[in-house]
């Protein structure tokens, strides 16, 4: 009686291991969406090299924003200690930006000017103003909306 229990759980294992097998290779993409599709090894090397390349231009691009980010840090803390005019801050603004047209697009949208220059400097008065202390962020805001003026009127007067 043990060896017959023994040998019909044996039969009925191979039946579904064969059934599920069957299945599988029958609707590829159920096996490729449960993972077990085994017998497309040259291609999931493909998609794990492309997967690979992927991460490591986005590693590259999150870099770069760090980067670039950490000089704009800088720049405004420059900036809000008075070592650097916004004419200056404004120009660098805009050289890190230069290759990044979704962030150049961004700032031509959200903020008010009649060229990108002013634009840019009014993203720059916008992103100095909450990073200065709360004591000194009227006398900068005023500081900084002169600087707009006097540079937007010498611009004016060329």
């Amino acid at each position: 009686m043990i060896g017959f229990s023994f040998v019909r759980r044996r039969v009925l294992s191979a039946t579904c291991v064969l059934a599920v097998g069957t299945v599988l290779t029958v609707h590829p993409t159920l096996a490729r969406a449960i993972g077990v599709d085994v017998w497309n090894v040259p291609a999931l090397n493909a998609e794990l090299r492309a997967t690979t390349e992927e991460s490591g231009r986005l590693d590259a691009e999150d870099d770069d924003v760090r980067r670039r980010i950490e000089v704009k840090e800088s720049l405004v803390v420059e900036l809000i200690a008075g070592r650097v005019s916004l004419t200056e801050v404004t120009d660098r603004f805009t050289a890190l930006d230069e290759t990044r047209p979704a962030n150049l697009a961004m700032v031509r949208d959200r903020f008010p000017g009649d060229t990108d220059h002013e634009k840019m400097a009014r993203n720059v008065i916008a992103y100095a103003l909450p990073r200065a202390a709360d004591h000194q962020r009227a006398a900068l805001a005023n500081r900084l909306d002169a600087e707009l003026r006097h540079s937007l009127a010498a611009g004016a007067s060329r």
